[in-house]
């Protein structure tokens, strides 16, 4: 990742009418993971780039998603850990993760993920005390107990709680409902179009 494309990234991101920049305030906080050493790798990989932008459509939806979660629970609002994330970035991680268990976590950069074109968001949700819900296990977890499709099966374990599950249907709850769509093996990714949609009429942000 040279400093140059992450650089040439932010003027495109920023030069564009697609995007929206997505700002700390009363619907949503932000901890942009890999703007620091906070991560599974450790450094910061984004550099300049630690700001978060969605794509239009993906940032209304998110819009209307906080809405719902603070109707549901008042005082209740995002925090948002990885929103656009460039293609040369994408690249960086990849690079820690190929031929490990963590590949399923991260998408190949030759098809690029959905966070590259701006239409995927990694959040958590913070309660009315801006304490983070407990889910379980932490944002970018590769063990099993991150995947929501295995939830119940951890549930009868006694490796997840029901407190664990009732947050995680608190932050499905307003994700979906806003027409987000959860990836099955991370309970903190969610989709704002399908794959298939996003890959035929829109872009890549290299």
């Amino acid at each position: 990742m040279s400093r140059l494309g992450v650089h040439a990234s932010l003027d495109f991101v920023l030069a564009s009418s697609d995007f929206v920049e997505l700002k700390s305030g009363p619907l949503w906080e932000l901890d942009i993971r890999y703007a620091s050493a906070n991560n599974f790798v450790g450094v910061d990989m984004y550099g300049e780039f630690n700001r978060a932008f969605l794509h239009q459509i993906s940032a209304a939806m998110l819009t209307d998603a906080a809405t719902k979660l603070a109707h549901a629970h008042p005082g209740f609002r995002f925090l948002i850990f990885d929103a656009l994330r460039p293609r040369s970035i994408q690249r960086v991680l990849w690079s820690h993760v190929v031929g490990t268990e963590g590949e399923k976590y991260i998408g190949n950069p030759d098809r690029g993920s959905m966070h590259n074109f701006g239409f995927a968001v990694d959040l958590t949700v913070l309660n009315a005390s801006g304490t983070a819900l407990d889910m379980g296990a932490g944002f970018d977890d590769f063990r099993d107990i991150a995947q929501p499709q295995l939830e119940e099966t951890f549930l009868r374990s006694g490796l997840l709680r029901a407190e664990h599950l009732e947050n995680r249907r608190i932050l499905r709850a307003a994700m979906e409902g806003a027409g987000f769509t959860q990836l099955k093996h991370e309970w903190w990714h969610f989709d704002a179009l399908s794959r298939e949609e996003v890959r035929a009429r829109f872009s890549i942000v290299e």
